[in-house]
């Protein structure tokens, strides 16, 4: 307004004042047009962002209820659980168990001589340590465990003291650990089995540097096999002995996750006797409370859309977003959603109004507990197949694994027409015995499912049996390190009719394979094997819903049609049709995917808020243009009256002169003066 501050010099007239007011006068009603409609667009965008949170909150909710495996269909009662910690799955079958604990496995501990410091050499040469089950009396024999891989350390000047030795085994992962002890006398090395259980037992064989392996001078005083027990028994390796139900029972170990299916016990005491009893029932407590959080959630949100959505009345104040139609038809929307039949879902539960869930005149959600109790009472599958996505078979050997987002919800024939297998060699037969194992035939390389096992060396010795040779042999291989650590294994078997060994990989499917790489000199007379590629392992094939599906492994999985997606494994059982296999997709999933239409980056709500930003950028567009346009106007204001004040300045000059003139005039002040 700096151009307006001389206005007026020139005539004396507040022509500035003039200036500004006609400049307000014209803006004001646009100006205040514009202050509304940002108004109410900032106050629309706002309910949109309260609308937005809201349902996030409730989307959020539903993550209890999305997977039917997350529902705690199990309840467990133990008489003494300080003796026995029990824990149960939803696949345990209901019923009571009386155990009695008679014995708890052990693990198996040896303890050296005393040696008066803990940096004083032992000794140097080679451990080879192999798992397995002493007999007795003393050391009297030993039985491989073949699934245990035998171990090897190197014992030399890196780590040939007490500490040492401590501190390599403990760096390893050897199946064994190793800790000093002081027990008065001296300092003793103790190794313990990392392993409870008979057939986890420790038998070390020592091949000492100062030639002999069994004094119990240098290193060999750590042997402890039938030649040389060096070594002090300070536990015996011992499994677990309880009887369940008047069954006996025995476990390697102290943990028992797979003696009765769905239930995993603990054995922390000997029950001397006095048996604990543990009953498993059925609960739907879980369920329950989720399905009711689902419906607080719910009536929460709900509530909050109603505020936002409320109508003026009675002179109280409306919702920021009265009127809305996103706000409308989203309410109306869901509450299709919550009420609508559940698609694949047949029999008397289908809706959640069957299991007691209605809605009210306000919109909210009310729970009828008496019918939810008794639906869940008698029929909790169907309940869960409302709310998550669940599978059902009809054949007890073939089950449910997944589905994805294609599956639609239906029923579908089920039919195998091959089953998957282990891929595996077979050796030539007539073997046979006693066998001996020496230089000419101990040395092998195998590749398992592709993976090579790298140089294998079988015990020398004489072996009486094709079954003490199929478990050296599973030993041996299974020890390989680049096979463990790739999750690979194999199962080694004599046949005694045709006296042939069979090498069978653990894993399943067209990609599970036995090789021989390479054999010792006399191997294949002896062993029956050769190099070779053994026969591979086959896929499961079959129909899913009368549709090719694909095998991989024992899992077959449709590919086309309303199942594509769903997979099921195949455990065995006959060739043929095998019953169907029922999916239901629940309720959640699809109202999850609702909500996403309207909460996810391209929804709904992104679209109303980016259109509700895009009129508030329109509007400060149309305040710059306001801006500009009054800057024009005050411009031409300015210059018309410039021109005025100039005008006025010009009249008032020449009154002023004509004035002077007059009064120089003869006579004319007495002209002037006369009255």
């Amino acid at each position: 307004m700096a151009s307006i501050s001389s206005l007026g010099i020139g005539s004396g007239l507040d022509l500035a004042n003039l200036v500004t007011g006609l400049l307000a006068a014209e803006r004001r009603p646009l100006e205040n047009s514009l202050n509304r409609r940002e108004s109410t667009l900032s106050t629309q965008l706002s309910g949109i962002g309260l609308m937005r949170s809201a349902i996030a909150d409730f989307r959020a909710s539903l993550s209890g209820l999305s997977n039917a495996d997350s529902f705690q269909t199990r309840a467990i009662k133990n008489s003494n659980d300080t003796a026995i910690t029990a824990s149960v799955s939803n696949e345990a079958a209901i019923g009571s168990y009386s155990i009695d604990v008679t014995n708890l496995a052990e693990r198996h501990s040896l303890a050296s001589t005393a040696y008066s410091d803990v940096n004083q050499v032992i000794g140097e040469g080679t451990l080879t340590v192999r798992f397995g089950t002493i007999t007795g009396p003393g050391f009297g024999g030993f039985t491989v465990n073949p699934d245990k891989a035998s171990q090897t350390l190197t014992i030399d000047s890196s780590n040939n003291t007490l500490a040492g030795l401590r501190d390599y085994i403990n760096e390893n992962d050897f199946g064994f650990s190793a800790s000093i002890i002081n027990d008065g006398t001296g300092y003793r090395l103790t190794l313990t089995s990392s392993s409870s259980g008979a057939a986890s037992a420790l038998e070390i064989s020592v091949a000492d540097s100062d030639g002999n392996d069994t004094d119990a001078l240098g290193l060999s005083n750590l042997a402890y096999n039938a030649g040389a027990a060096n070594l002090l028994e300070t536990q015996a390796a011992e499994d677990a002995q309880l009887t369940v139900n008047g069954l006996a029972v025995t476990s390697p170990s102290n943990v028992l996750s797979d003696m009765i299916d769905g239930l995993s016990l603990t054995l922390n005491e000997e029950t001397a006797g006095t048996p604990v009893k543990i009953t498993v029932s059925e609960t739907s407590e879980a369920l329950k409370t989720s399905i009711e959080s689902l419906v607080e959630d719910f009536n929460t949100m709900i509530g909050q859309l109603k505020d936002l959505g409320k109508a003026s009345e009675n002179r109280e104040q409306a919702g920021i977003l009265a009127g809305d139609t996103t706000l409308r038809n989203f309410v109306n929307s869901v509450r299709r959603q919550i009420t609508s039949p559940v698609p694949g879902v047949s029999g008397d539960l289908s809706a959640l109004v069957d299991i007691g869930i209605t809605t009210q005149a306000d919109g909210t959600l009310s729970i009828d507990s008496a019918k939810l109790n008794r639906a869940l009472s008698e029929h909790p599958t169907q309940v869960k197949a409302l709310f998550a996505p669940v599978g059902e078979t009809s054949d007890s050997q073939i089950r449910f694994k997944d589905s994805s987002d294609a599956t639609r919800p239906g029923t579908y024939t089920v039919q195998i027409d091959a089953l998957a297998s282990h891929g595996l060699y077979q050796g030539s037969g007539g073997l046979t015995f006693p066998l001996t194992i020496d230089a000419a035939n101990d040395d092998l390389a195998v590749s398992i499912d592709g993976t090579s096992s790298g140089p294998l060396t079988l015990t020398q010795g004489s072996y009486a049996d094709g079954d003490a040779l199929a478990v050296q042999l599973q030993s041996t291989i299974n020890s390989s390190s680049l096979l463990s650590s790739a999750g690979i294994s194999v199962t080694v078997a004599f046949d005694s009719a045709s006296g042939s060994l069979t090498i069978t990989s653990g894993s399943y499917g067209a990609d599970s394979s036995v090789s021989i790489d390479s054999i010792d000199t006399n191997t294949a007379a002896t062993l029956g094997l050769n190099t070779g590629a053994g026969t591979a392992g086959s896929d499961v094939a079959g129909r899913i819903g009368g549709q090719l599906a694909e095998g991989d492994g024992q899992t077959l999985k449709a590919v086309t049609g309303d199942a594509e997606g769903l997979s099921l494994d195949v455990l065995g059982g006959p060739l043929g049709a095998r019953g169907t296999v029922s999916f239901s997709r629940g309720f959640i999933q699809g109202l999850n995917d609702f909500l996403g239409g309207y909460l996810d980056s391209e929804g709904v709500l992104t679209t109303r808020e980016e259109g509700l930003n895009k009129s508030l950028e329109k509007i400060q567009d149309e305040r710059d243009q306001l801006d500009r346009r009054m800057a024009a106007t005050e411009a031409r204001l300015v210059a018309q009256f410039s021109k005025l004040d100039t005008l006025l300045a010009q009249f008032q000059s020449t009154s002023t002169y004509l004035a002077q003139q007059l009064n120089n005039l003869p006579g004319s002040g007495q002209l002037l003066n006369k009255k």
